[in-house]
This record gives structure tokens, sequence and C-alpha cells, in this order.
């Protein structure tokens, strides 16, 4: 039987990615939110950068390059972009967002438990926690099991 791990570097094989990311830039990124990204979004970043598979993203680390439009999102970005609209998980400063479903709802990650994994999905009429690892999560994000 495959882990979640597993069929996850599956869906990023069938689709696209960024990375790897250096430890360096993980830890720029974590000094600049001024959080500590848990264990499993430390992996993702290192191994991948950024995903875009099966209809899901994942916000990461993108590196781009002037010649290329950019397909990622940078997680430093967005979660600046949010804390400054105010949206709503943004005003905790320890809620990183790592994805959205198109309809006002995100995904953050609760870095205040970090090294360990706690994933939120917050939006409009939407506040539910999620007691899965990140690697499971995503998969059933992609397969559309995660419901609201």
């Amino acid at each position: 039987m495959s882990t979640a791990r597993d069929r996850f570097d599956q869906l990023c094989k069938n689709g696209e990615v960024v990375g790897p990311v250096s430890d360096f830039l993980i830890y720029q990124a974590e000094a600049e939110l001024g959080v500590n990204f848990p264990e499993e979004y430390q992996e993702l970043l290192r191994k991948y950068g950024a995903v875009l598979a099966n209809g899901l993203e994942v916000y990461g680390l993108p590196v781009i390059k002037e010649d290329t439009p950019p397909l990622w999102q940078n997680v430093v970005s967005v979660t600046k972009q949010l804390r400054a609209w105010q949206q709503a998980g943004a005003d905790r400063t320890s809620f990183i967002p790592i994805s959205d479903d198109g309809t006002g709802v995100y995904f953050y990650l609760d870095t205040s438990v970090s090294p360990a994994t706690k994933i939120f999905a917050l939006g409009p009429g939407v506040n539910q926690q999620f007691n899965i690892g990140l690697f499971d999560f995503l998969i059933k994000l992609a397969d559309g099991k995660i419901r609201l």
C-alpha cells in the first residue's frame, strides 16, 4: 500500500513543479513572514518548490526566470497580500496560506504548532480544521475529497 507521500510524489510527477528550493530560500521566507514552516511543508518546498497538478495549486517559493511567465504563487507574496486585504485567517500571524479552492476559501497552515502540521480552511461561511498530514490533505484536495 502506498503512503500519502508516495501518492503526492506521483501527483507531482504527472503535474508541474518549479523546485527544488534551497534551505536558504526556505529560511529567508520564514524570516520574512516571522514563522517556522511545518516539517512537511519544508519537505514539499525542498523537493517541489511549488505545485500545479490535477487541479491542485500549492503555493511555494518559485524562482521565476525573467523570460518565463509565472505559473506559481509565491507563499510570501500571497501571505502579505491576504494580510493587507485583511482576508479571513490572515489576521492570525501564524497562519500561512498554501492553497485555495477558487471560491474565496483559503487553506492555511497554522505554524504555531510547527514542526507539526495543522491545516485550516477559512473563507465565506467556512472555518474548518483538518487533523491529517499535509500530503494526505493535498491528495484528498486534488481528488475532490475535502468537504467544506
